[in-house]
């Protein structure tokens, strides 16, 4: 269960010098076809933090094609997480879990942004039995290398609105959109294993659902292993996933279609197609991975629906059947 104080940086053992708490608001301006991310990891017993923004419209499949990426490593970490300013131009304040304001001024004038988050629901966590039906066959499967260190501790995900303004190369733009905020806490070693996908699905304050599915990579190929946890938001009431299944059609490594089929604890069953109208790979949020990540447009009904499909890989695993020296063991 998630507590109020959650948000800030949390009991840890002040010798583990991997210890770290992360967090990251997606952004989004579907009608512009931007996607993009603030996303901040801090070391606390190291005392320091890394922060990466990255702002990108339409598809850029290399990076030099993405609009704005501002990657900053070894600031000064704060005394605070759920109250801070960085010196890469970036302020966080919270008030609970459920609610946030992030505000940002890139140093060279490039981007810049003033947005908050109004959580939907209580956050959900998938530490916790009643909320995660799948926790113990998770569980069972621990030392799985591609699900990483990176959740295994502590981990909350809130579904919201996000309101604002953005100003990207001289350009204005309203942000009114639903996606989705996250914090996570505990040991993380970061030697480069991970492949998992984190897929978000948003229609407004009616419906959202939030999936986290293991990957694995055959003869150059990407596929979609079972869920490993998830949840539906049904009208303001959180639902946990019992199965879950994803398909995608990519270029690059960029997913440009996908199949997404989930049942939560009601057994009622969710089935969606979406298409993709942004997406880049996104190296500068850890040196040890990389995202690709896409913002997809689903249709419910006769709502539309807009949502994150982050691709993660570990840049060893990826080297490990992608390389040629990968490719010729």
């Amino acid at each position: 269960m998630i507590h109020y104080t959650d948000t800030e940086f949390h009991p840890r053992d002040l010798t583990d010098r991997t210890w770290t708490e992360t967090t990251v608001l997606i952004i989004s301006v579907p009608e512009a076809g931007i996607l993009g991310n603030a996303y901040v990891l801090a070391r606390p017993n190291l005392g320091v933090t890394l922060s990466s923004v990255i702002l990108g419209q339409g598809f850029c499949r290399q990076p030099y094609e993405v609009d704005f990426t501002d990657p900053q490593m070894h600031l000064p970490c704060p005394e605070s997480f759920s109250n801070y300013s960085l010196e890469n131009g970036l302020t966080v304040s919270s008030d609970g879990p459920r609610n946030y304001r992030m505000q940002y001024k890139n140093a060279l004038g490039a981007a810049s942004f003033d947005l908050t988050f109004e959580g939907l629901h209580d956050p959900f966590d998938p530490h916790d039995p009643n909320q995660n039906p799948l926790l113990d066959i998770d569980r069972a499967t621990s030392n799985d290398p591609r699900k990483g260190n990176e959740w295994e501790n502590g981990h909350f995900e809130v579904k919201g609105r996000i309101r604002g303004e953005l100003e990207l190369r001289g350009k204005t733009y309203q942000v009114e959109s639903y996606e989705g905020m996250d914090h996570s806490w505990g040991p993380r070693p970061e030697i480069g294993t991970r492949s998992v996908s984190w897929v978000s699905i948003n229609f407004g304050e009616e419906f959202a659902m939030h999936m986290a599915v293991p990957m694995r990579i055959e003869r150059g190929q990407v596929f979609y292993d079972k869920i490993r946890f998830g949840y539906v938001v049904d009208h303001g009431e959180v639902h946990g996933l019992i199965d879950g299944t994803i398909r995608a059609e990519r270029v690059d490594m960029l997913a440009f279609s996908n199949h997404v089929t989930a049942t939560d604890v009601r057994g009622k069953k969710h089935e969606f197609f979406g298409s993709a109208i942004a997406g880049h790979p996104w190296y500068t949020f850890n040196p040890s991975h990389v995202c690709y990540q896409s913002l997809f447009r689903y249709e419910r009904g006769t709502a539309v629906g807009y949502g994150e499909m982050g691709d993660i890989f570990g840049l060893d695993y990826l080297a490990e059947r992608m390389s040629r020296h990968g490719r010729e063991k």
